[in-house]
């Protein structure tokens, strides 16, 4: 069986930490990275009920959504608020791990899984501004362009917005004089060297920048390589908060409302804002999105579909001529699950005996019901 580590690695490339907004935890909260895990279990939030499941399916590993530690504690005691599903936890020997807003920002996770299930097109973000990005120049000869070019972007170098493998390149001729105790990949030690290179320029996001440098350095023929790393004003990644794009064609607006209550499980929606007869541009974010309310109709959104919206963001949006449709904060994230399961699965390192052993939380997350 798998350890701990090994888990949460491929977990982290679906959902980098260093996405996380600044006041969020997120990563192991409970437990040890060189534990073996001998089943996993995902849910929205940690509970009483989630540990009982996770205990019938034998999982010791639960991955969720919202942190169990949002701020520091000052003392674990089992007899006051919440002490018992600690006492549990710690009893049970569980590991615990959040994939929170690193998971809603992620080029591939929550939201761009929504957008999916929307079937949208032409998507974005709707955060603007939310990775900070590096130009990253590296000189190699020209024999070797293909093969450093290959390690650069399958590490995750070249994306821009929709668009991977970006890239740009221009000749030159090289020169340098090995010295005494080098161990030239070209030349001679002792001897001006003249060599026919290449200037190969991309662009790679700061969180990324030590593993896709590794695989560069990996893939280089030099003993030392020549590069530089460039700051970048302008912020074009796929990562950010919610998604935006648009639909095959417009859709009468009270079709629209009928298909997110389908796609959502037929939970009771609230809509309001600016009234629209039809509607074609959609946002979605998943989780609380009434600050992003100016970002989405500046993104050219005509609704968003969000969670916790309160009265005044409703007539701020109708101010702006933005429709809004309000999910429950539960069920929009909860979907988010699926996805992060299916990408266990896909896993090439981990066992098929192991993947039979990946469950989605049955004890659903409800805090409120409406009467």
């Amino acid at each position: 069986m798998p350890t701990v580590r090994e888990i949460t690695s491929i977990l982290e490339e679906l959902a980098p930490l260093a996405l996380a907004e600044s006041w969020d935890n997120v990563g192991l909260q409970v437990g040890r990275y060189d534990r073996e895990v001998n089943g996993l279990l995902l849910a929205l939030d940690l509970s009483i009920p989630v540990l009982a499941e996770a205990r019938q399916k034998q999982a010791n590993f639960i991955v969720t959504h919202h942190p169990l530690i949002f701020k520091p504690l000052n003392n674990l005691r089992f007899d006051g608020p919440g002490g018992k599903l600690w006492e549990e936890i710690i009893a049970g020997g569980f590991i615990v791990y959040s994939m929170h807003t690193n998971f809603d920002r992620a080029a591939d996770g929550l939201n761009q899984y929504l957008a999916e299930r929307m079937q949208l097109t032409q998507v974005e973000p709707v955060e603007e501004g939310a990775e900070e990005y590096l130009k990253l120049v590296v000189f190699v000869p020209q024999d070797h362009t293909e093969q450093v070019l290959a390690a650069l972007t399958a590490a995750g170098a070249g994306w821009i917005g929709n668009y991977s493998h970006c890239t740009f390149r221009t000749s030159g001729v090289g020169t340098f004089r090995p010295q005494a105790g080098t161990h030239p990949f070209l030349g001679v030690e002792g001897e001006h060297t003249s060599v026919a290179e290449v200037r190969l320029e991309t662009i790679i996001p700061v969180w990324n920048r030590r593993r896709i440098i590794k695989a560069m350095l990996a893939a280089h023929p030099y003993e030392e390589v020549a590069y530089d790393l460039y700051p970048v004003a302008q912020r074009i990644g796929r990562a950010g908060l919610g998604r935006v794009g648009v639909l095959a064609e417009p859709k009468p607006f009270p079709a629209f409302l009928a298909d997110v209550k389908t796609l959502f499980g037929g939970e009771t929606l609230r809509f309001g804002g600016f009234h629209r007869d039809e509607v074609r541009k959609i946002a979605v974010l998943g989780g609380s999105g009434g600050k992003y309310l100016g970002q989405a109709k500046r993104k050219g959104a005509e609704v968003l579909i969000t969670s916790d919206l309160g009265y005044h963001d409703f007539l701020y949006a109708e101010q702006i001529g933005l429709a809004l449709v309000e999910v429950g904060h539960h069920t929009i994230e909860g979907v988010g699950l699926g996805k992060i399961k299916a990408y266990l699965e896909q896993s090439l390192l981990l066992t098929p005996e192991f993947k039979a052993r990946i469950y989605l939380n049955e004890e659903k997350i409800k805090p409120y019901t409406l009467f």
